[in-house]
């Protein structure tokens, strides 16, 4: 009889394919999953997440799941999409659809073992033909908190490639009830040795382990290939009730064994080892435990003052203020996501006379313009006071903005390096632990600065910072789509990000009449339906990146001592979890 799901239960929605199309010529497709939902009889259809993408291959298991409020009370219907992507653009338009399959959440949650297969459509001659994807759910239930760091290492590798060493990662996959395997983490590859160090990686039990302590965990060790056909070395079996016992450095170690030569190679012993040096377990800390904790979220927000936004005294200009409403693309961009964020963003010491409450102070920066005697700027204040450059709250800094354009002169070329520079030394100091900076930058894409802005942002990954980037006009947004690492960690040169801290969002997305009339910006992003959709896709990472940044750090949630009035829920109070 299938196990019932409790009320109120927040279940996570792991997905494998198998049998998909291939619609590359020489290779297979390099596919990812779209997830969308749509709740109530008139509810509209609306996304919920995308999966990683994984190059060339017809199986694939996707390691992001889905995370969903399961609602007894509400319908809930899922449109699983599996595409082939071909490009960067960050658009579904763009890629191939190969099927779809639409199921409701109920369904899958009182399938035996919350385990369903959905045959893609369209199919060829029957259905299944063209690919079969199967949904598990997973309820994150109490007592699934626990957060497991686990450094590994391995040695004695087998060689795999032909003129140098192997450049190994490893995948770790938890066995479900009736016997089948989810993929919960993939780690980065280490170029030519035999002996990888990987950097350490956190796990929620939930996902590592449903919580379940005893549950078989299986560790496999690729040789990494720029084709996607990575070559097998060897795996080992454990659980976290094994890996537990390397608390306090004790060193745990298994034999990585491939079948193949088990059962060719003779005196065969293993294909390398991996090694645990360490493992720490300690229970989850929530983005709402810090923000109780006093931590504050400095907000900066950078606005793109480049010539290829169009004259402001045009109509046709990004920057042209609407006479009616007072409000242009930049405008809605900087109210929709400042007055939530603002709310997080206080001055402690600073209590106006005749207020009970602290100043909300923002930093508001423009880049790209001549300010005068053919001097041009790529990071000054809005509100032209370098000594005393903050904003008191949205309101002033969208006025200080309107001055701005009022007094300069817009000009290329459109670098974003020198204000992120600006910020991180100002800013985002690895000994704070009671402050993470947010920097909006509101642009129309075509950033002449790409390599250095990448070395920028790499290097201030292991920072207190996060990015996100707010893409307007239908200007070229390649470089911004490259900049945001959700398909690969990003890269300068050899040196790889520490964590993902940068977030792209077009607000083409968000204009349901396809127009990129600027007048029509702020009649379309007016009601509240769509505006909380941009809130939601601009602050959805912001809560994981806080998080993960202090528990990297090594820092706790202090005791609270903030106002009262920030003690609400994050994802609760904007929408985020739904």
């Amino acid at each position: 009889m299938p196990r019932t799901v409790n009320v109120d239960t927040v279940v996570q929605l792991f997905v494998t394919a198998k049998h998909l199309r291939a619609l590359d010529r020489f290779s297979h497709s390099d596919p990812m999953c779209v997830l969308n939902r749509k709740c109530g009889i008139r509810g509209s259809w609306g996304e919920v997440g995308r999966t990683e993408t994984i190059q060339n291959t017809g199986e694939p298991r996707w390691q992001t799941p889905f995370t969903l409020q399961y609602n007894f009370h509400e319908k809930q219907d899922l449109r699983f999409s599996v595409y082939d992507v071909d490009n960067d653009s960050g658009f579904l338009d763009d890629q191939d659809n190969l099927g779809t399959a639409q199921v409701s959440l109920a369904q899958i949650l009182s399938s035996t073992n919350h385990k369903l297969d959905l045959n893609l459509s369209p199919y060829r001659h029957k259905p299944g033909d063209c690919g079969v994807i199967t949904v598990t759910a997973v309820e994150v239930s109490d007592g699934t908190r626990d957060r497991v760091t686990l450094d590994l290492t391995a040695q004695n590798l087998d060689k795999k490639d032909l003129f140098s060493e192997s450049d190994p990662f490893y995948c770790i996959y938890r066995q479900s009830d009736d016997g089948e395997e989810i993929l919960v983490y993939r780690s980065e590859w280490i170029r030519n040795t035999a002996s990888p160090d990987w950097k350490p990686v956190t796990l929620d039990a939930a996902k590592l382990c449903g919580g379940d302590w005893t549950r078989n965990l299986r560790i496999e060790v690729y040789d990494w290939d720029a084709d996607g056909g990575h070559d097998f070395i060897g795996d080992c079996t454990t659980s976290l009730e094994e890996l537990a016992e390397g608390e306090g450095f004790q060193i745990v170690q298994y034999d990585l064994i491939n079948k193949k030569k088990v059962d060719k190679k003779k005196g065969y012993v293993n294909s390398g080892q991996i090694v645990l040096k360490n493992v720490t377990i300690e229970q989850d800390s929530t983005f709402l435990d810090y923000i109780r904790g006093g931590v504050k979220l400095n907000l900066v927000v950078g606005v793109d003052m480049t010539s290829s936004n169009g004259d402001p005294y045009s109509e046709q200009s990004l920057h042209a203020i609407d006479q009616r409403s007072g409000e242009n693309a930049y405008t809605d961009a900087i109210r929709t996501v400042a007055e939530i964020l603002q709310d997080y963003d206080y001055d402690k010491g600073n209590v106006s006379p005749g207020k009970s409450k602290p100043e909300k102070k923002l930093l508001g920066l423009g880049f790209g313009a001549n300010l005068g005697a053919g001097v041009v700027s790529h990071c000054f204040p809005l509100n032209g006071n370098s000594r005393d450059p903050y904003c008191v709250g949205v309101s002033d800094l969208i006025e200080n903005y309107k001055n701005t354009l009022r007094q300069v002169k817009l000009s290329e070329p459109t670098r974003y390096s020198d204000l992120f520079e600006y910020v991180v030394e100002q800013f985002c100091s690895e000994e704070q632990d009671d402050e993470y900076t947010i920097i909006l930058l509101v642009t129309d894409g075509g950033v002449t600065d790409f390599e250095e802005t990448k070395e920028i942002l790499v290097s201030s990954s292991c920072k207190p910072l996060s990015v996100v980037l707010v893409g307007v006009g239908d200007g070229d947004m390649g470089a911004l789509t490259r900049l945001d690492s959700d398909r690969a960690r990003l890269c300068a040169g050899t040196k790889q990000a520490e964590r993902d801290i940068v977030q792209f969002v077009h607000m083409k997305k968000f204009l349901p009449s396809g127009r990129l009339d600027p007048g029509a910006y702020h009649q379309v992003l007016e009601p509240a339906e769509a505006r909380c959709k941009l809130a939601k896709a601009v602050l959805a990472e912001i809560p994981r990146q806080v998080t993960e940044y202090f528990k990297r750090a090594g820092v706790t949630p202090k005791v609270p001592d903030i106002p009262l009035d920030l003690s609400e829920d994050f994802d609760k109070r904007f929408n985020l979890a739904n």
